[in-house]
């Protein structure tokens, strides 16, 4: 950021993380690795479930801990107290709760609202890039459903080592096979860009920016002000591919420790083919200044991960 914008208040939005690091590291893995994309400025990241002690992957256990989230998720902090009784967070916890239309779905039939996968997306990037939400759609829903079209998040940071704010849109992706959502999500940016969704974003967090600071809010829309990005502020698109891993059904019977090495290893392999996958998407993408942090993350069947969210919520 330029040096007269060196002390603004958008610094502060950093400080507005709600997503819990130890729930996070309670029940999600990473694997490092050097795959790399090249002619965009694009990161993997290859996260696993955990395995509890009987070596089965942390699934309920992953619903439960976005359940712990959706007071912060779905509510603006700005329209309910900063600290919250027992009573008021049954309260609170009820209003979000209704917010969720989480239908009946199955492999053939898949959960259209993707609300499990937009949660699950705003915990990673919180947790994971450090960048808070900074708009409450799923509160939006109710009242406002012709403004919640565009992006399944909106997050923002301010990265100290670049000296700018970084915009992060979310896309969410939860399909059986990993490769078609990789490709439904690039196509999902693509159209976020030729529909000309930027701006509206930009205008949503101005007008429903979920803080109660007034100083940030006030900063926050001087540099969206103009609905095109500037020297102080950068695009980027945080893309969640949860898929189906037949892997799981491979599993040999180890201690935990153990189990765990060789997923990983195997995991780590299949992430040249996941590479690949990205890659051969990003080579006919129009938008290659845009920047790009993609989680990956399988599952044995997502079915099963929105079952247990949806679960978590009743």
């Amino acid at each position: 950021m330029n040096e007269s914008h060196e002390n603004t208040p958008c610094i502060e939005t950093n400080n507005f993380i709600s997503a819990c690091q130890k729930s996070y590291h309670k029940c999600i893995e990473v694997v490092e690795h050097t795959l790399t994309i090249s002619d965009i400025t694009a990161t993997m990241r290859l996260h696993h479930l955990k395995f509890d002690a009987n070596g089965q992957p942390m699934i309920e256990s992953l619903a439960e801990v976005l359940y712990e989230h959706i007071i912060d998720y779905c509510l603006a902090s700005r329209c309910r107290p900063s600290i919250l009784t027992s009573q008021q967070s049954a309260k609170y916890t009820k209003e979000a709760r209704k917010l969720f239309i989480h239908p009946p779905a199955t492999d053939d039939d898949p959960d259209q609202t993707g609300e499990a996968g937009e949660m699950l997306l705003y915990f990673l990037v919180e947790s994971v890039l450090g960048a808070p939400q900074v708009v409450s759609k799923m509160e939006l829903k109710t009242n406002s459903n012709d403004e919640v079209k565009g992006s399944d998040g909106i997050h923002m940071r301010w990265d100290k080592d670049d000296q700018v704010v970084d915009v992060f849109f979310g896309e969410a992706k939860l399909y059986q096979d990993s490769s078609k959502a990789i490709a439904a999500a690039i196509k999902s940016v693509e159209n976020f860009h030729e529909e000309g969704m930027r701006p509206h974003e930009f205008k949503m967090v101005t007008k429903h920016f979920k803080y109660a600071d007034d100083d940030v809010r006030t900063a926050v829309s001087k540099l969206l002000d103009s609905g095109v990005p500037s020297p102080d502020v950068r695009i980027n698109h945080a893309c969640l591919i949860g898929y189906n891993w037949p892997e799981y059904g491979k599993l040999p019977k180890l201690a935990v420790k153990e189990l765990t090495k060789e997923f990983q290893r195997n995991y780590l392999q299949d992430g040249k083919r996941l590479r690949a996958l990205l890659q051969n998407r990003f080579k006919e993408f129009k938008h290659k200044h845009l920047r790009f942090e993609v989680f990956f993350l399988p599952f044995p069947k997502v079915q099963d991960f929105r079952d247990a969210f949806n679960k978590a919520l009743d």
